[in-house]
């Protein structure tokens, strides 16, 4: 380095410009030395001091140097120490700026904000390590200019503590981070066991059904091969946007399969969009691509004969909160008559406990985007279109759909075999930020017999949760003795080290957990979904006084402030009216992407309250939609 500024000052003393070849590289240990295992080290001094070995015999009985065995043998018995102590490596005359205890408990930090889904970037731990250097008035050599930690520290921390990976993260929700809590979990497990001891369903009755969207253009593209350093990889694509085609997907605890039902874009029976399709699937028809409550009492009616539900075999099936299910009338009465058990899930939990979502659509996914790409290989030059997608979905479920991949499905989400500890409680984490403690009985409540739990089923069969099962919230400034480890997190690894002290100031303190106050919680007007038993008699019945009172009120008018309705205009000669006309057709449906300009004669539109997008009537699945609309992105 000191040769290289030499020439460096020689060459502005020559005025040959900036040294372009004199560039800053990053460190790069050039010895081998203190390159042995700590752990393997401190067995060989143990040996030695038991006398059980001699140098040379430990030397290469643990793969450690001699001369370094013998200083540290030499060290442990003039200063009397262990022999974990006295295999601590040392980095010369520098010294770490924190010792074993505190990286192990910032580490406990990272892991922690990570659960919570508020991950840390390199950047962030740099500059928090900085902050706690500075706050705890440690003497460091991080850079105070830009306030953080420098490159060599940060590698040197994550080679320290293994436990540590840099990962790329998977969006998850506010609306999932939220649902996924123990209250509502445990309140779906508590209907569960009820209908179980009720009823004595066989693995071979319990049945789950979902629906999901395939798109003409798969969302997700397979990784390939191609030249390393080439800035871009390009795969070819049907189309910029995709055609949606909703299908109709069920399969029982055994890993029996009933056939498909496709639920196409278009008003008119088209028997060519089911060549190649599944054996026995069948085909619905909306011009939305939707499923709607008709459509799926047509499918429900198929279950039945496919199932065959009595008396003696009653049948359990588990679905979603959609609206053409928990508000289907004709649906319910028809569950009830043919002994079918209609269980709902609780809103925004189906990712972990609906077992298709678990287990089956992320391989139908990846199939399907295989045959697609095997598609427009074999026919170069042409399209996908939706004529095409019931043929390569087929091949692509006859992949995915075996018997392992349902029996999976079932036993991960603790269904059947029925385990309602099946979540370890670092999956809860994310749910303690906007959680919210529970008010102090009054005298009066305990004393009348009231309980204090939360009622998470309604309508239907009055259950209430434990609320002692909701997860325990770790306090902001809690330091690492105080913070227990998830069972999902792998204990860090470090060396041994005479040093436990911990930081006067901890993380925690520095930058606390992220924590939701009760004023920030929104209230929405609308109810949310829960979880609940559809075909019990309390919740038919309360659906029915819902639909008389829809029957009774007047329809809803166009100019209404909640909710407003676009109606396709004609458009006069005048220029503002022309103008008007232009801005309201720039409008894209929020879920199938067409514009209002596309838009056929006489269709509503909708709008939300929250995000103000607008979608169509038909695409919401909603056949009756209250004066307040809240779409299912801001659910």
């Amino acid at each position: 380095m000191k040769y290289c500024r030499h020439l460096e000052s020689l060459g502005k003393l020559l005025n040959f410009g900036p040294c372009i070849y004199l560039q800053k590289m990053p460190r790069v240990r050039k010895t081998r030395r203190q390159s042995w295992p700590v752990e393997e080290m401190a067995k060989a001094i143990e040996e030695v001091l038991a006398g059980r070995m001699g140098y040379m015999k430990a030397a290469k009985t643990f793969n450690v140097p001699q001369s370094t065995l013998e200083d540290r043998i030499k060290k442990a018995r003039t200063q009397n120490l262990s022999p974990a102590d006295a295999a601590i490596k040392k980095l010369g005359r520098y010294t770490s700026v924190f010792s074993s205890s505190e990286e192990r408990e910032l580490v406990q930090y990272v892991l922690k904000l990570e659960e919570r889904l508020f991950g840390v970037t390199l950047r962030d731990l740099r500059a928090l390590a900085f902050e706690l250097a500075e706050k705890n008035d440690m003497n460091h050599p991080f850079n105070k200019e830009k306030k953080m930690a420098g490159k060599t520290w940060l590698y040197a921390f994550l080679k320290r503590n293994n436990s540590l990976s840099l990962r790329r993260p998977e969006a998850t929700s506010l609306a999932r981070a939220k649902g996924f809590n123990k209250t509502a979990v445990g309140a779906f497990f508590n209907l569960l066991q009820s209908v179980y001891e009720e009823h004595k369903f066989k693995p071979e009755n319990i049945y789950n059904v979902d629906e999901t969207g395939m798109m003409t253009v798969p969302n997700k593209q397979s990784k390939i091969l191609a030249l390393r350093g080439k800035k871009q990889v390009g795969s070819l694509s049907s189309a910029e946007r995709g055609t949606l085609v909703t299908v109709e997907t069920c399969m029982n605890a055994v890993g029996n399969y009933m056939p498909v039902m496709f639920v196409f874009p278009r008003k008119r029976v088209n028997d060519a969009l089911m060549i190649g399709a599944p054996p026995g699937s069948t085909a619905e028809y909306h011009e939305s691509g939707w499923i709607q409550k008709a459509s799926f009492v047509k499918w429900f009616k198929k279950f039945v004969t496919f199932a065959n539900p009595s008396a003696t075999n009653p049948v359990l099936l588990l679905l979603d909160g959609h609206a053409s299910h928990t508000t289907n009338l004709e649906l319910i009465k028809l569950a009830r008559t043919h002994h079918v058990t209609l269980l709902c899930f609780p809103p925004h939990c189906t990712h972990r406990l609906q077992p298709l979502d678990v287990s089956l659509m992320a391989p139908l996914s990846t199939y399907y985007e295989q045959e697609t790409k095997k598609w427009l290989i074999q026919n170069p030059g042409r399209a996908i279109s939706i004529y095409q997608v019931a043929q390569l979905f087929g091949a692509a479920f006859s992949r995915a759909a075996t018997m392992q991949t349902a029996q999976s499905g079932f036993s991960k989400t603790g269904i059947w075999p029925f385990n309602p500890d099946v979540f370890p409680d670092y999956l809860f984490a994310p749910s303690e930020t906007t959680e919210r403690s529970l008010p102090a009985p009054s005298v009066s409540a305990v004393n009348s017999g009231q309980d204090s739990g939360i009622d998470v089923v309604s309508p239907g069969p009055a259950r209430i949760a434990n609320p002692t099962a909701s997860a325990p919230v770790i306090p902001e400034s809690a330091s690492i003795a105080t913070v227990e480890e998830s069972p999902g997190t792998s204990t860090p690894k470090s060396g041994p080290s005479t040093s436990s002290t911990k930081l006067r100031v901890s993380p925690f303190d520095v930058r606390p957990i992220p924590k939701a106050g009760n004023d920030r919680i929104q209230k929405i007007s609308k109810a949310r979904g829960k979880t609940a038993v559809l075909t019990t008699s309390p919740y038919k019945r309360d659906l029915e006084k819902e639909e008389e009172k829809k029957k009774g009120t007047t329809k809803r008018k166009s100019g209404a402030k909640t909710a407003r309705i676009l109606k396709k205009k004609t458009v006069n000669s005048t220029h503002d009216s022309s103008s008007s006309e232009e801005e309201e057709e720039e409008h894209a449906c929020i879920f199938c992407n067409e514009l209002f300009s596309d838009s056929k004669d006489k269709e509503g539109w909708i709008q939300c309250v929250n995000c103000k997008g607008w979608a169509h009537e038909a695409c919401t699945g909603l056949e009756d939609i209250d004066d307040i609309f809240i779409c299912d992105f801001c659910q």
